[in-house]
């Protein structure tokens, strides 16, 4: 009864508004029960929560938007163009930069993982703007907050778990709950992995034992790599390929491109209904359509396993676009100042 009472004192501060005591309560002697964890230690955690009011302005219900991938008009107020977020000068420069600064790292992660440099680097630029942007916000506090407080909605579960593998990770790799920081939905370091990824792929690529998304490039380019092979990336394979078609198919291809980006159809089938690659591919390679507007109109495209596996990082037909896109443009920019300096 003590026990309990003192429970209550400690979760019932003006820090704690929004919170089911109890729920608390049962987190944290599943978290003892389970993984060992001290109940003082995660009651202190608790008791320094502090409200965070920024969350419910970023998980707020956005107005209404037409997102295009590059077909805005220009006088379209309410459509955003997701290429011109990520696909920027700036974006490709520093690119470069990251590169050259990172060479060793990135051919070392290349040859372990079949994962070309230029991806990993995409990657990172557009998480976290090359590490410059890594979040803000609490994790320990977002992860509570979203999971078991007060901003606690339809995915608490999923928020749950990740507050659970967050303590873990923390425990396992010797940080401190209390100073970690990250993005608004708790995504870390320079890559944004979320707590369950950080443990599932995260690595120590620099030999030091220490496993550091957001001082290491070294990890940093190790775990990006890491993550892409265990979800299935093909050394050498390619990522999307022309797609050729006649008009009188263009119903059956805008079809096909509202289907799941999951490649699942056999190049055979393709070929069955005139449409056609200009890539070497097998009759029974397995792909899919990924229909886009760009400026001169709407463009099509055949996705590769490569490009679905870009879409494990982030469920988006458009993030796997803006990593392709902005990957082959920092390697073709690359390539233009190397030869331009011979």
């Amino acid at each position: 009864m003590i026990k309990k009472l003192l429970l209550f004192l400690v979760l019932s501060n003006t820090a704690m508004a929004g919170y089911d005591e109890y729920k608390v309560n049962d987190f944290i002697n599943f978290m003892h029960s389970k993984h060992s964890y001290s109940k003082e230690h995660l009651r202190l955690l608790f008791n320094e929560v502090k409200a965070e009011p920024r969350i419910k302005k970023y998980f707020k219900k956005a107005p209404e938007r037409t997102l295009m991938w590059n077909g805005c008009k220009a006088n379209d107020k309410k459509c955003t163009n997701y290429k011109r977020l990520f696909v920027t000068k700036k974006n490709i420069e520093k690119g470069i930069i990251f590169w050259n600064q990172n060479r060793d790292a990135l051919l070392k992660a290349e040859k372990k993982f079949g994962v070309p440099s230029e991806i990993i680097i995409a990657i990172i630029g557009i998480e976290s703007k090359y590490g410059s942007r890594t979040g803000t916000f609490k994790t320990f506090d977002t992860l509570a907050s979203l999971s078991l407080g007060p901003n606690k909605g339809r995915r608490a579960k999923f928020y749950r778990d990740e507050l659970i593998n967050f303590l873990l990770m923390c425990r396992e790799n010797k940080l401190d709950p209390r100073n970690i920081k990250g993005s608004y939905a708790g995504a870390l370091g320079k890559p944004q992995f979320i707590s369950s990824s950080y443990r599932h792929y995260a690595i120590d690529f620099n030999g030091d034992n220490v496993v550091d998304l957001w001082n290491s490039n070294e990890d940093v380019i190790g775990s990006v790599a890491n993550y892409f092979k265990k979800n299935g990336w093909k050394s050498n394979q390619l990522i999307m390929s022309n797609l050729i078609y006649e008009n009188s198919n263009k119903k059956y291809v805008e079809n096909e491109s509202k289907k799941t980006y999951k490649p699942k159809t056999p190049y055979k089938i393709f070929m069955n209904n005139k449409l056609y690659s200009d890539e070497a591919i097998t009759n029974n390679t397995l792909l899919s359509v990924i229909g886009r507007e760009e400026q001169e109109g709407k463009v099509y495209s055949f996705a590769h396993k490569n490009f679905y596996v870009i879409t494990r990082y982030n469920r988006s037909r458009l993030y796997a676009l803006a990593v392709y896109s902005l990957s082959n443009q920092i390697k073709k920019h690359k390539s233009e100042l190397e030869n331009h300096n011979l």
